[in-house]
């Protein structure tokens, strides 16, 4: 994965907020929220001040001899102010519920236009796959760790508005204030930094246990049948179990030490807080403070302790959760390493011409050639098979022709043109393709072929890409026919077969109706029959067309106007079918195995 220094966490903070927040109508609602949390927190203090003040004014009117009335004024501010924290109290509730409801959509907008943009080839690192798996596991960790800032930042204006009123009745109070918080603060720096790194050095095991229990939380019927006949259920549940406890036992041990010190240190606090009581009832004795402020300054004591500790308390979580944050910021910051070039390919109304000259090609961080040396031309018309051994580099070719990666050594041209310095974009358009792991989304069957063209029109396009694909007579007889959402998990929804789902990838295909076609095992799931007759509407559509195959299955292979026969890396022989049986080399040793095995 590519390397990113780690960031400040300041930096990651504001990273987070303008990924999120960046859009002036969510940041509004943001800052509305900060300042209406001060006040929310502030309301204790000027309750306490405003009840001394009742009991100040009481007890001076009974010495004097005094009414009621004495304390009306101050009762009247008492309760204008109770009304408005109820409106301001109530509009953050509504505030920070609305907030809540925009997280889904925020996360998928930050994240899925990311991963959208994100190259194939990272999903061949395995650090890359590492730290997405992480960041799908700690997506809440990165929006708790947002927020628990923006508490802390609210609760400063509080806590200098309460240290100032300690100091105005008793400074020395305030000092003490200070002072106890230093232990608090002590172990935020040793522990939240401590289990950050836990987080950092053990955060795998956490995907390790999710793999080993998610298909025990699914719903897909082959694979929850293999484990109840295997019977294989409860095994992956204690090996589920024993990374859990393992993790967790790294952290029980990091919450041991810091809550022993947390006692400790404690009581070093309360020490200063019998204190700080002892001390202001003897100002109280003295007659330089009246009860009313003693019970003020010791709420105003009390409150800026504890704003202190769940300040300090919100900043050992953010520290804990660094890592998190870190591995957000660089999934984030990721950058394709191929670059697109700005040559466009327009106007293209037949088949695209293909060139390899001299390709060598190798996978990063391997010493092993997968390609040597490769040359072949295809014309704008022609169908083309690749076959060989597993490993021969069929799927290399595919993915240097997909420009997924591009060649060490050795150039690819599409209809002339240097493949490097082709727009991506206007390539990508006039390209169909079937992988073997195509996509069975649980969408309705009409947007699983839509998807294969979204610039076109629905209707007509899509029948007629079924009707080729040998799947529309399926598609009828489902509950909704065209919108019958493909899972059992929605009401009238229902699960295809294998051969199925590979008709209705085909059909997504032809959908496309793309110049180049390239098709990975097509048919490896579908019957003889149907298979005969898909290749007849491939054949039927490829006109005009460049068709690319790659399969085991000669009966698919056969078809094809040429055969390009890969052995290690290397181009070993090229012709029609009867040409190479004609030649008794490996295509000939090849197709008389597997069909004399059948």
């Amino acid at each position: 994965m590519q390397e990113v220094k780690e960031q400040n966490i300041l930096k990651l903070l504001w990273f987070v907020y303008k990924r999120y927040y960046h859009h002036t109508r969510f940041a509004k609602y943001i800052w509305v929220y900060v300042v209406l949390r001060f006040f929310v927190n502030l309301y204790p203090l000027l309750i306490s001040y405003f009840l001394a003040r009742v009991i100040d004014i009481s007890i001076n009117a009974i010495n004097l001899g005094k009414g009621f009335e004495e304390v009306i004024p101050t009762l009247t501010i008492f309760f204008v102010v109770s009304v408005i924290w109820l409106v301001v109290n109530n509009i953050y509730q509504y505030i920070d519920s609305v907030i809540d409801l925009w997280i889904p959509y925020l996360d998928d907008n930050v994240y899925l236009n990311k991963y959208a943009e994100i190259e194939p080839q990272a999903y061949e690192d395995p650090k890359f796959v590492n730290s997405k798996s992480m960041l799908g596991w700690n997506t809440w960790v990165v929006v708790h760790s947002f927020f628990e800032a923006l508490h802390s930042l609210s609760a400063i204006p509080v806590l200098i508005i309460s240290f100032l009123a300690i100091f105005n009745q008793l400074p020395l109070l305030a000092v003490l204030a200070l002072f106890a918080s230093i232990p608090a603060a002590l172990i935020t720096k040793r522990f939240g930094k401590k289990l950050w790194n836990i987080w950092a050095a053990k955060g795998e095991e956490k995907i390790i246990y999710s793999n080993y229990r998610e298909v025990l939380w699914g719903t897909n019927f082959e694979r929850l049948q293999e484990v109840f006949i295997f019977k294989y259920g409860r095994y992956l549940i204690e090996k589920a179990r024993k990374y859990n406890i393992a993790f967790n036992k790294k952290l029980q041990k990091n919450h041991i030490e810091r809550y022993t010190w947390t006692t400790l240190l404690s009581f070093l606090s309360n020490v200063v807080n019998i204190f700080v009581m002892v001390y202001s009832l003897q100002m109280v004795f003295k007659g330089e403070l009246s009860i009313g402020m003693l019970t003020f300054v010791i709420s105003a004591y009390q409150k800026f302790y504890m704003d202190i500790d769940q300040s300090l308390q919100r900043v050992s979580t953010i520290l804990g959760n660094k890592n998190a944050l870190n591995v957000f910021y660089n999934v984030l910051n990721w950058e394709n390493k191929i670059k697109s070039g700005n040559q466009q390919l327009d106007n293209v109304s037949t088949g695209l011409e293909l060139e390899f000259r001299n390709v060598w090609f190798k996978y990063p961080d391997t010493e092993k050639w997968i390609l040597q040396d490769v040359s072949f031309k295809v014309d704008k018309d022609e169908d083309i098979a690749l076959v060989g051994k597993n490993g021969a580099g069929k799927s290399t070719i595919i993915k240097l022709l997909l420009r997924i990666y591009d060649p060490q050594k050795g150039d690819i041209y599409i209809n002339g043109k240097n493949l490097k310095d082709v727009d991506l974009d206007s390539y990508y358009k006039h390209i169909g393709i079937l992988s073997q792991s195509f996509n069975k989304l649980a969408i309705t069957v009409e947007d699983n072929i839509y998807i294969g063209d979204i610039t076109k029109k629905k209707e007509k396009n899509v029948r007629d890409a079924a009707i080729s694909a040998d799947i529309d007579s399926t598609i009828a007889e489902l509950p909704l026919k065209y919108k019958t959402f493909l899972s059992r998990e929605i009401k009238d929804g229902i699960q295809l077969s294998g051969g199925q789902w590979q008709k209705l990838a085909i059909a997504r295909a032809f959908f496309r109706d793309a110049k180049l076609l390239v098709l990975d095992e097509p048919t490896s799931a579908v019957d003889s029959i149907s298979e005969e007759k898909i290749f007849d509407n491939i054949k039927e559509n490829s006109k005009e067309k460049t068709t690319l195959i790659v399969s085991h299955r000669f009966a698919t292979v056969r078809k094809a106007g040429r055969i390009l026969v890969l052995n290690e890396g290397k181009i070993v022989e090229d012709g029609s079918h009867p040409q190479l049986m004609g030649q008794n080399g490996l295509y000939s040793q090849m197709y008389s195995k597997q069909v004399g095995a059948t």
